[in-house]
């Protein structure tokens, strides 16, 4: 809340909304009001617009498209994968029908992963809308970086919630540490849960093991990524989560549970196992570890996983839908 509502970051304008970590229907509603004021504010001024997500700012902005208020080309894209994504939760608000339609107004919408786009199939969007472009990453480390010699510095980076598999970590850890005494794992991020995945950590002695590092800024991740072989994301739900295409990029080994796209993108590039699965995660682990040649070869979709095709696809479709 202490931060400008309004400044420039290099040519990038950025407008900051007041919200509230309470999201009362009073607190919603002026929300809202001042993203509908903002996008009528600047409606000649604009090309295109890309809504992220499919909640609260695509039913805004569905709605001025039905006033005829902002008329420029608008794709709404989700936000999250799995099960519980951002479409199943517009889906389950009151009034679903009329938010569907309201959110029809928009001229694309626009699926992270398979999952999106079967919820969107699912509850009756129209087929003609959908579109399907993943998530991306500033691919440039690529070139710079190269693959580990061995598995030995495992890193999560995320947010530190039991959802992401966190305590199935920890336990894997523990066996791990037992059989490899030079194993280490770094939990790179913040979240409600890290004080009791620290105290869970400690009760298994693996002080010399597991680092909590805290919140990362996005500058350190070449940092981060250098100090490490070996990126774990043993989340219960994702699309296609920037930290495993961010690793990628980086040229990291990466141990993956099966949600979401991931066995679609990294099929024999990457170490998958099921979520919530403590025995199947350590195998992967160590099958990592035991690897002479570590698995992170990721040529034939470093183009895919780009940030510049990403943007270009988004673009290209905005612009020729004028």
């Amino acid at each position: 809340m202490s931060s400008p509502r309004e400044e420039f970051v290099g040519k990038i304008k950025v407008i900051r909304i007041p919200s509230s970590e309470n999201r009362s229907v009073i607190v919603q509603l002026k929300v809202a009001y001042s993203l509908a004021a903002i996008l009528i504010r600047l409606r000649n001024d604009v090309a295109f617009s890309v809504v992220r997500t499919f909640t609260l700012p695509a039913l805004v902005v569905g709605l001025l498209k039905r006033l005829r208020l902002i008329k420029f080309p608008t794709l709404v894209t989700a936000e999250t994968g799995g099960d519980e994504d951002d479409i199943v939760a517009l889906q389950r608000r009151p009034l679903s029908a009329v938010s569907r339609w309201i959110v029809e107004s928009n001229d694309y919408l626009n699926g992270l992963c398979a999952a999106n786009t079967d919820h969107l199939r699912q509850f009756g969007y129209s087929e003609s809308k959908i579109t399907s472009i993943p998530n991306g990453v500033d691919a440039s480390s690529w070139e710079s970086t190269h693959p580990p010699g061995e598995v030995r510095r495992f890193l999560f980076l995320g947010r530190v919630v039991a959802a992401k598999g966190l305590f199935e970590l920890i336990d894997a850890m523990s066996t791990l540490a037992s059989e490899h005494r030079d194993i280490t794992l770094t939990i790179a991020g913040a979240g409600p849960d890290e004080n009791e995945l620290r105290q869970r950590s400690s009760e298994l002695g693996l002080e010399a093991n597991v680092t909590f590092a805290g919140q990362v800024e996005y500058e350190s991740l070449t940092d981060l990524f250098a100090a490490h072989d070996c990126l774990v994301l043993p989340s219960y739900s994702e699309g296609m989560p920037l930290s495993v295409l961010e690793a990628a990029a980086h040229h990291r080994v990466l141990v993956v549970t099966d949600v979401g796209d991931m066995r679609r993108l990294f099929d024999g590039r990457a170490f998958i196992c099921p979520p919530r699965d403590v025995k199947a995660l350590t195998e992967s682990m160590r099958a990592a570890i035991d690897s002479a040649t570590p698995k992170a070869d990721y040529a034939a979709i470093i183009d895919e996983i780009s940030i510049k095709k990403v943007a270009d696809d988004l673009r290209t479709l905005l612009l020729n839908s004028q």
